[in-house]
């Protein structure tokens, strides 16, 4: 017979082989929660000289382990990963570099009194768990510039040095600015801790901030020991880290949210470094190498009080499929590198093709006008979002660069948006968010009406490769057409399947642009404020956020922000999500939709941009309407009076009973089945047979017309078993279901 898999993970194995028995026992019988099982791990350690008795007490480890269930040693295996990264590499530099920094000589001493790496990590991890949280977020902080969408830079403008270590970094201060900033509630705590980075070969000496604070309440489900589903509230545990290097200029920050990006660097720079910036904002710079995909080449730039000899691409970098794998090419000032590229690397080289562009190196030959002297400038731009100009110490130069940069479509910098334009655009920004698609295309940018460069230097908005198939639907032509580029300026050429000219067309309408989900949301959030008396965010889905509460008639209503809810699926999810939540009251759904459920759960759905106030008025929302539209729906929130589906569509409705939530329905079968089943309950006769429920449909029962969670959720609630076998009926409030064992398929029809 084939041996059993180990449900052991990598790391747990690795630590029970490698590390000294007594301490690899003690970190896997570590439990952080009552969910997790207790391995029962022997406390009797054999003699460390002997070998064989050692090497039986790491087998019983491991035998011990494998009697439990993958999915009860993830947690195990994390914390093992954990240990194993600050014992291997780099990461044994970041561990000695913040014990030395925070641990007495005692305690430093007996880490380094340990046999080896793997011991040193495990050893400060049971006993100084702090500092080891602290080594870990050093270890990541100069790896996160590959974190894309976690990582952001700012750049700082000082007319004076400000001379910075972490000791005169006032902790306290630059705490309470975050909280303030980030509107924390009273209760939620926020710490700073500020450590100082030596110099290192790719590095300048820094300071590094780590900002740890609760995040918004979220939940999960929980599957209790009586079968029922429950529901755990927590609180998340939020980490930003910031890095400033004083020599670059320069503040770098990780954190989740694009906002805690933002508002954590602003307040590092006006505690910190003393900037108003409120006058002196900080400057968020964006490097988009895309366009060397076609051409190594630059042109002559025209900048006024300039004259240029050249400016020439000397080096260039890509990746191949992963980060991991790169290629080079460096020339000298005298070659030209596509052409070097070509000759060497073939007319279709990899430049063309590469997954991303992780560095250009520039060199620019110049002089002043009116001004004999001949001038340099080397510019060098490593990803997108790091740049060595902001290191020049001459402002003339990093200025030149920048202007360089801007003028070959390279750099974009982040300008906020002002709150009167984003209002303007209020309607607009909520399409976007209601996408399915997380790209959209210039031409439906310019549907819109919206700038795609505005919302670019607002962040909103991050360039993608061109499109490069479009529809066409011409007279004489149609199908997919490929895009290919044109000799007139600011155009490109459509051909058709089988090679056909279909003509010209403005390239910006192909161009592609990523939306940037996050700050989209919370920007979306910030101008809902003022409609709440009581704001309480939390993200229950991707799709449905708990915005805060209103006061109607006195009484405390939840307010949710919900998307997508023209998409059957998601609409059903979002239903049984705030079913689980039916505690919090008869609430309000602003949808971001326009078609879209009249209910979810016991809550009232309502089109939110149909209740935009006029462009005079101070609030964004028509407050009045609002509530109106809950009043009108309160009663059929709560069941209405009488059994009834009403179709909000083809394929979307909703059942109300009376006592009971109302029931999304997502389907024309299943919408069909419930009206069958209401019609029947209005007769008297309340059982029909699984032959004309099902009549028509190729499910031969109303359970295959639902998924299982939400079968699991509806039946004896909403459908029942009826009197006799091969009958179902409509469950009424208060109404008794009989207990029926169900077969995986049911009666045939």
């Amino acid at each position: 017979m084939p041996r059993k898999a180990l449900p052991l993970g990598p790391s747990t194995i690795s630590l029970i082989e490698d590390a000294r028995i007594d301490l690899a026992r003690a970190a896997l019988a570590i439990r952080e929660g009552e969910n997790e099982p207790d391995f029962r791990l022997s406390e009797e350690f054999p003699d460390h000289s002997d070998d064989e008795a050692v090497h039986a007490f790491r087998q019983t480890l491991i035998e011990t382990l494998a009697q439990f269930d993958h999915d009860e040693l993830i947690p195990a295996e994390q914390r093992c990963r954990r240990i194993r990264a600050l014992a291997d590499g780099k990461g044994v530099t970041s561990l000695t570099t913040i014990v030395d920094q925070q641990l007495d000589d005692a305690k430093a001493q007996e880490i380094r009194r340990q046999p080896d790496a793997l011991c040193r990590s495990i050893w400060t991890f049971l006993n100084v768990r702090e500092t080891f949280e602290d080594a870990e977020s050093f270890h990541f902080a100069r790896q996160f510039r590959e974190h894309g969408k976690l990582y952001d830079a700012f750049e700082i403008d000082l007319e004076n040095t400000v001379a910075l270590d972490a000791a005169s970094i006032d902790d306290a201060a630059l705490a309470a600015k975050i909280k303030q900033a980030l509107d924390l509630k009273p209760e939620i705590s926020c710490t700073v801790k500020a450590l100082d980075l030596p110099a290192t070969d790719a590095h300048p000496a820094s300071i590094m901030l780590i900002v740890r604070h609760g995040g918004p309440l979220s939940s999960v489900h929980d599957h209790r020991q009586d079968g029922r589903r429950g529901t755990i509230y927590y609180r998340p545990p939020n980490e930003a880290t910031l890095i400033y290097t004083p020599s670059l200029r320069q503040i770098e920050v990780c954190a989740d949210s694009p906002v805690v990006r933002q508002t954590v660097s602003d307040s590092f720079a006006e505690i910190a470094l003393g900037q108003d910036i409120s006058q002196k904002p900080l400057t968020w710079k964006r490097y988009n190498l895309s366009r060397f995909r076609t051409s190594l080449l630059l042109e002559s730039p025209e900048i006024d009080g300039y004259e240029f000899e050249f400016a020439r691409v000397l080096e260039a970098e890509v990746r191949l499929g992963t980060w991991k794998r790169k290629l080079q090419l460096k020339v000298t000032v005298n070659d030209d590198i596509e052409e070097v590229a070509d000759q060497y690397l073939g007319a279709g080289n990899i430049f063309r093709r590469a997954e991303a562009f992780s560095r250009i190196g520039i060199a620019v030959a110049y002089n002043r006008v009116g001004d004999e002297k001949e001038r340099t400038l080397n510019i060098t731009i490593a990803g997108s979002k790091s740049c060595n100009l902001q290191s020049k110490t001459d402002p003339e130069e990093r200025s030149l660069g920048f202007a360089l940069l801007k003028e070959w479509g390279i750099l974009s910098a982040f300008r906020q948006i002002a709150s009167d334009d984003l209002r303007a655009i209020f309607p607009q920004l909520v399409q976007l968010h209601d996408r399915i698609e997380d790209e959209v295309s210039g031409g439906y940018l310019l549907e819109l009406g919206l700038d795609a460069r505005r919302l670019i230097e607002g962040g909103l908005l991050e360039r993608c490769d061109r499109q490069d198939v479009v529809l066409i639907e011409d007279d004489d032509l149609e199908g997919e057409g490929a895009i290919k580029p044109s000799k007139t300026e600011g155009m490109v050429r459509a051909v058709g399947p089988f090679g056909e000219d279909a003509g010209k067309r403005p390239a910006s309408d192909v161009e592609m642009f990523a939306i940037n989900s996050q700050w989209l949301h919370e920007t979306l959030m910030r101008l809902m404020k003022p409609l709440l008396s009581k704001r309480a965010a939390q993200i229950l889905d991707p799709d449905l956020t708990l915005v805060g509460v209103m006061q109607i008639d006195g009484a405390e209503a939840p307010v949710y922000f919900a998307r997508r809810l023209n998409d059957p699926k998601t609409a059903q999810r979002l239903d049984l999500t705030l079913r689980a939540r039916n505690t919090a009251g008869v609430g309000i759904i602003l949808a971001a939709s326009e078609e879209m459920p009249s209910h979810l759960g016991s809550n009232v759905v309502v089109p939110l941009l149909s209740h935009l106030a006029s462009a005079d008025e101070e609030i964004l929302f028509a407050r009045d309407g609002l509530e109106l539209a809950y009043r009108d729906n309160l009663s059929l929130a709560r069941g209405g009076v009488s059994p009834r589906v009403v179709r909000t569509g083809t394929q979307s409705g909703t059942l109300f009973i009376p006592g009971k939530e109302p029931l999304h329905l997502a389907g024309n079968d299943q919408l069909t089945i419930f009206e069958r089943l209401v019609v029947a309950a209005g007769k008297g006769s309340p059982d029909v047979q699984v032959k004309a429920l099902m009549e028509g449909f190729e499910s031969r029962s109303p359970q295959q017309a639902f998924r299982k969670d939400t079968w699991d959720n509806i039946r004896g609630v909403y459908i029942g078993k009826g009197a006799k076998n091969g009958y179902w009926r409509l469950v009424l409030a208060g109404q008794p279901t009989e207990d029926v064992a169900e077969a995986p398929v049911e009666e045939s029809v």
